[in-house]
């Protein structure tokens, strides 16, 4: 008998033995993590057989209920949060990757100097220097409106030179409006920024000077700061605004004479850059004029614009938000039949330093016109903005030094009578010239917004930004800006009007190029002119 059961048992021993082993091991071994892996998981019902109830979530369906780590009760978790809590359980796990991630810093960035007071008749004083009698504004007003918009993001002695050149150039100061686009909401207001913060900008001084300040809502990007300058014009019912940029430096011309030949001058023998400014609006607005959009001066540097024709045809296009941007919104409006001509009112000057004092503007007595890396007083600086650099001839070179050093005794013989009376007019413009000529060489140097970096301060400061990270932000946003105009026109630049392009062709055209070469932004004839073509 016992034979016989033994020959029975055996081959189901063998036969069931590994199915009973592997159940062992899923009971005592699978079973804890299943189970806390199934606990956390949320069964989705049909809406029809549940109704809202305190196990189910907002949406009505059930969830089952799992446990805290922390307090053991109750909580209703999703599929994420089971997922997390996976992921939790496993981070608790030794790893066989004993790899310890390792924080790698950039270089740190160049020094620049500290901002300093460019501006201590201000600083020290509550009024404004005495404007040159020759260049005061008309008392009483025009009877044209003429506000003034100037942007300001970054730099505040590059905006203070700007604002207070127009001032002394006739502009009158109650029509000026600083527009703050800094992103800093009431901070600079408040007194809460630091001057060596890259967004200081100093209301008190500007209120001395007596102009006005505006504030976006937000920091915006350049073709939302215009379309934000229509939008004011429509609140405020102005028909017609200049607009600047806020690194120029401006000078009522008061060698007209010799370099404006169609001047009146029977009738006004000097008129300042604000009059001139004021003369064209009443030139463009007369009966026979065509439609007109833009007056250039300088290009855009100084524009006067006619709102209505910008919102015509749609204002600018805020998807291409920097570089560009001013292609598109000046080719749309040529397309559309305005007329956007282009004429001079004054000098104007493209810079990236500042005089040490800006009082030289007002040709206040002992107020020199210079500034820190001036070309003349620096033979190195002079070598780079020349046209022949370091690798010119010692012919050259000699008479090159023998140029400066005459034209460095021309200025240290000047120094005693701007002590007695102040600046000349063609020192002040001779000296914006060198200035603008560094800018230039800084330009072609791939160094042109370099500027817009030179406050290094204000880490403590509310809503701080990394100086080098904004720009790097700005950089991508210029390339992305450049990218949409190309795939917007179907090339690469904005010399449109030699290819036959329309307005009608927005977003319709193949690109011109191959992608395998780049995108947009890359390559292309992006340095020429909308206007003519033409390399600018």
């Amino acid at each position: 008998m016992m034979r016989t059961v033994s020959n029975r048992v055996l081959p189901l021993a063998a036969r069931y033995g590994s199915v009973l082993l592997a159940a062992f091991l899923v009971y005592y071994v699978i079973r804890e993590p299943l189970n806390d892996a199934v606990g956390n998981i949320s069964f989705l019902g049909k809406g029809a057989l549940y109704t809202t109830a305190p196990g189910d979530n907002q949406y009505g369906i059930p969830v089952v209920v799992g446990e805290t780590a922390k307090d053991k009760e109750p909580s209703a978790v999703g599929p994420a949060g089971a997922a997390q809590g996976i992921r939790n359980k496993n981070l608790q796990k030794p790893m066989d990757d004993d790899t310890v991630y390792v924080k790698k810093y950039k270089p740190e960035p160049a020094p620049f100097s500290p901002i300093e007071d460019h501006f201590a008749w201000i600083t020290y004083g509550d009024a404004l220097p005495p404007i040159p009698e020759n260049n005061l504004p008309p008392n009483p007003h025009v009877d044209e409106i003429t506000p003034l918009l100037i942007g300001f993001t970054r730099n505040w002695p590059l905006l203070l030179q700007c604002v207070s050149s127009y001032i002394a150039a006739g502009w009158p100061a109650e029509d000026i409006f600083v527009v703050e686009n800094t992103g800093t909401f009431q901070a600079n207001r408040e007194r809460e920024l630091e001057l060596q913060n890259p967004f200081f900008l100093n209301h008190t001084a500007l209120g001395i000077l007596g102009v006005q300040v505006m504030a976006t809502p937000t920091l915006l990007s350049f073709a939302q700061l215009q379309n934000f300058y229509l939008h004011t014009a429509l609140e405020r019912d102005w028909r017609h605004f200049w607009w600047s940029h806020m690194d120029v430096m401006v000078l009522s011309d008061e060698e007209v004479k010799r370099n404006d030949r169609d001047h009146d001058w029977d009738h006004d023998p000097y008129a300042t850059l604000y009059e001139r400014c004021v003369g064209l609006l009443r030139y463009l607005d007369g009966p026979d004029m065509p439609p007109w959009a833009t007056h250039f001066f300088e290009y855009d540097q100084l524009a006067l614009v006619s709102r209505d024709a910008y919102l015509d045809v749609g204002a600018w296009d805020t998807h291409i938000p920097y570089y560009a941007s001013d292609c598109d919104m000046y080719l749309r409006l040529h397309w559309a039949g305005y007329w956007q001509p282009q004429s001079e009112a004054g000098l104007i000057f493209d810079v990236a330093d500042v005089l040490d004092d800006l009082a030289a503007l007002f040709r206040v007595p002992g107020a020199h016109a210079a500034f820190r890396g001036d070309p003349l007083f620096d033979p190195a600086i002079a070598a780079s903005i020349s046209d022949g650099g370091a690798d010119a001839e010692d012919e050259e070179s000699e008479r090159a030094r023998a140029h400066r050093e005459a034209e460095i005794k021309r200025e240290l013989d000047m120094r005693p009578w701007v002590d007695k009376a102040g600046e000349s007019f063609a020192h002040l413009a001779a000296v914006a010239r060198r200035m603008q000529a560094v800018k230039l060489a800084a330009d072609q140097g791939g160094r042109r917004t370099e500027w817009q970096a030179r406050q290094r301060g204000g880490q403590a400061d509310p809503f701080y930004r990394d100086p080098d990270g904004f720009a790097a932000g700005l950089g991508i946003l210029v390339d992305a800006g450049r990218r949409v105009f190309a795939d917007k026109w179907g090339h690469r630049g904005c010399d449109l009007l030699a290819l036959g392009v329309e307005g009608k062709d927005a977003w319709r055209l193949e690109r011109d190029w191959d992608l395998a070469e780049g995108p947009g932004e890359v390559g292309g004839n992006w340095g020429r002119d909308w206007m003519t073509g033409s390399s600018g």
